[in-house]
């Protein structure tokens, strides 16, 4: 069962967590990590503890204090711990319809 959640986390307000539905399986969710501007020299120890805490990292934009990556949706609450994030986002995909679809 595929289970779409928007959740948008921001420093310390959760404004839904996918760990209260009951009865589905907790999946990875794509996320952007901001990092606040005050701690960008300090981008990668961020990183670090983002990966302690489950995140698979994929990319650190360190230039503008991103980290993209992934974790498990049931773990989204233990990013709030870490000092100097701004906050976590999750990344929406778009795919659009094949050039011959009648959708288009």
């Amino acid at each position: 069962m595929c289970l779409a959640v928007s959740i948008y986390l921001s420093r310390g307000i959760f404004t839904q967590n996918p760990s209260f539905i009951q009865g589905t399986e907790m999946s990875q969710v794509q996320i952007s990590v901001s990092v606040d501007d005050a701690y960008l020299p300090q981008i990668e120890q961020i990183s670090q503890q983002l990966q302690s805490s489950g995140m698979n990292v994929e990319q650190t934009l360190s230039s503008i204090g991103i980290i993209n990556g992934s974790i498990d949706s049931a773990r989204l609450n233990s990013l709030d711990q870490i000092e100097g994030i701004k906050n976590v986002e999750s990344q929406q995909g778009y795919q659009l319809a094949p050039p011959n679809s009648e959708l288009q």
